[in-house]
């Protein structure tokens, strides 16, 4: 085989390959890109569901909720004022 036939099978397997590596890196790019779209949606889903946690939380937490259970189910009421004792240290 002629040099210059040598060398130009040489160059074109070396653009086929290089075009090979292209498409393979627009995918892994592609996959890429996806990949990290799913877990900003995920995260974005979590960032909802933390603060609906967050405004149940402090529902849950006022006082007339506290107290109006206390009353409910504990039975408990405010104390008379002849019934309050003070303790002096």
């Amino acid at each position: 085989m002629d040099a210059r036939l040598l060398s130009t099978l040489a160059l074109g397997l070396a653009v086929v390959l290089s075009a090979l590596a292209v498409v393979y890196v627009e995918y892994e790019g592609r996959q890429l890109f996806a990949r990290i779209e799913r877990q900003r949606r995920a995260a974005d889903a979590l960032d909802v569901e933390w603060r609906n946690l967050q405004l149940e939380r402090s529902t849950l937490l006022t006082n007339a909720r506290i107290e109006g259970i206390a009353r409910r189910v504990l039975h408990m009421r405010r104390p008379k004022t002849n019934e309050i004792i003070l303790a002096e240290p």
